[in-house]
């Protein structure tokens, strides 16, 4: 309850932070399962409970827990004060409109990509990823651009430190391939994924740069692969390159 053995940082905020997270995985459970699940006594998972529920962070409802909507607040709110996602929101649906597929925005933060922003067009395939999804860089189109204009020695630590999980069988898992691959999108300007994350889906990206050419975001447009065909590539690459410059100029100058 008090410091962890490492004295880096507290023991009950990280046993309350394991719950939020089993909650997020989960849904909702019990006290008994929740105690299960963390191998930590029932009287000692009721008083975190009841505390986060006291906060307005937990909530229950038949006896099972959940993480309330004040994380959406939350969440909410910290995405309005980015300038980022202020600028692009309305150009995210003009793509949309055009389009008719979704149009999705993506940061980087702690290593992963953050969709921070989508609309779907009146075509558009769902694939149910929500908003504030963290996901692994080298799965998405939005994720391999970020990755590919970080900084070498950030993207070079991402991708060691990383075990390169396989999302498909078309997902890059070899550090070597990924490597190259990377230096492709820096080379022309976007990315393609091409069913590395989901079967049957493949979409097409761009980043944001600022005029010194660091990473702010990425802006791309996701569909059905039989969309998404060279032809519509190309087409797609165009207006997200007029798009991104846009979102440049609102971001950097405005």
């Amino acid at each position: 309850m008090g410091q962890s053995s490492t004295g880096n940082s507290i023991g009950s905020l990280e046993r309350a932070f394991d719950i939020i997270a089993l909650l997020r995985e989960r849904g909702s459970l019990t006290l008994t399962e929740i105690a299960e699940e963390l191998g930590v006594p029932t009287s000692t998972v009721h008083v975190y409970l009841k505390t986060l529920e006291k906060g307005g962070f937990v909530t229950v409802e038949d006896r099972q827990y959940r993480n309330s909507l004040k994380f959406l607040e939350i969440g909410g709110q910290v995405r309005q004060q980015l300038d980022i996602y202020r600028a692009a929101a309305p150009v995210l649906t003009d793509i949309a409109g055009i389009t008719g597929e979704r149009a999705g925005l993506g940061v980087e933060e702690s290593g992963k990509r953050v969709l921070i922003g989508a609309e779907d067009g009146r075509g558009a395939v769902s694939d149910n990823i929500p908003i504030g999804e963290f996901t692994e860089l080298h799965w998405t189109g939005l994720g391999k651009c970020l990755l590919a204009h970080l900084p070498h020695e950030r993207r070079e630590s991402i991708i060691t430190d990383n075990d390169l999980p396989r999302a498909t069988e078309n997902t890059i898992t070899d550090p070597g391939r990924l490597r190259e691959e990377l230096s492709t999108i820096r080379e022309r300007g976007f990315a393609v994924e091409d069913e590395e994350r989901r079967d049957g889906i493949r979409s097409v990206d761009v980043p944001i740069l600022t005029p010194e050419g660091e990473i702010i975001a990425a802006i791309g447009v996701t569909g059905p692969v039989n969309r998404f065909g060279a032809e519509q590539l190309s087409q797609y690459i165009s207006l997200l390159q007029d798009k991104a410059n846009e979102i440049k100029l609102k971001t950097v100058y405005y």
